[in-house]
């Protein structure tokens, strides 16, 4: 009979060393993870949240600079990173952008994604760096692809494809790593200077910093059922335990 309840116990700590290491997968310690999914296309890379972002990690009430939440999806396929975001602007010609890698309001030397600016790329994606607070270059190597989507009621959707690991330093560009986080503002403007009919300045405000992780691992399901399951799994060992010791 003791054989029989060490068999259980060894049986019960292997399912609960799989539901802690589940469960520290969904808890890393970032705002946002990029878990490993399926390869998107470039065609489609649209404007359009489809399907394509089923395996993407779904965050709901982000908040954006310099106003207004909205939502964003993340993940990775060891090639590239893509991002989306979808938010109710307050005019139908914003302009958004992506900082990525930095802390801070616009710091030189960092990595950028620029949507729907009218100087640059009214209706598409520009991969830039900033310059300093109001200053912003054009990569001379366009890395990744994006695509900017504004719909009735003024509802905007970007989405970015952008490499991993680029090697373009000279475009500032992230060296992004599996099981490393990464610091990203998203931030828009509807008030001028490559937007208007609005009221929103990118340079109000404090900017909301974000902690991207890039997780090796792909996306993990019904973490709480298997909480669920090993709950039970206890319970049903501690009775059994009980009538063993009642037994003998």
């Amino acid at each position: 009979m003791k054989k029989v309840t060490l068999l259980y116990l060894a049986i019960l700590f292997e399912l609960l060393t799989v539901v802690f290491l589940s469960v520290s997968q969904v808890s890393a310690q970032s705002d946002f993870e990029a878990f490993l999914g399926q390869p998107v296309a470039d065609y489609d890379i649209d404007g359009i949240i489809g399907s394509e972002w089923a395996d993407a990690g779904n965050y709901g009430d982000v908040a954006f600079n310099p106003t207004g939440t909205g939502e964003l999806w993340v993940k990775q396929d060891s090639t590239y990173v893509y991002i989306g975001v979808r938010f109710t602007a307050d005019s139908d010609n914003p302009w958004v952008a992506l900082m990525l890698g930095e802390a801070g309001c616009m710091p030189s030397n960092t990595d950028g994604a620029l949507f729907g600016h009218d100087s640059y790329s009214a209706n598409g994606y520009r991969d830039i760096s900033f310059g300093g607070l109001g200053s912003i270059s054009i990569d001379q190597t366009q890395d990744g692809k994006g695509a900017i989507n504004v719909e009735t009621s003024n509802i905007v959707t970007v989405e970015l494809k952008k490499p991993l690991n680029s090697g373009d330093s000279e475009g500032k560009d992230v060296a992004w790593m599996e099981d490393n986080a990464y610091l990203m503002i998203v931030m828009w403007d509807s008030d001028g200077g490559g937007s208007s009919g609005g009221s929103a300045n990118h340079r109000t405000g404090s900017p909301t910093e974000r902690a991207l992780f890039i997780n090796s691992s792909v996306i993990p399901e019904f973490p709480g059922l298997i909480l669920l399951g090993a709950l039970v799994a206890v319970v049903i060992l501690v009775v059994f335990y009980k009538r063993t010791i009642r037994i003998q």
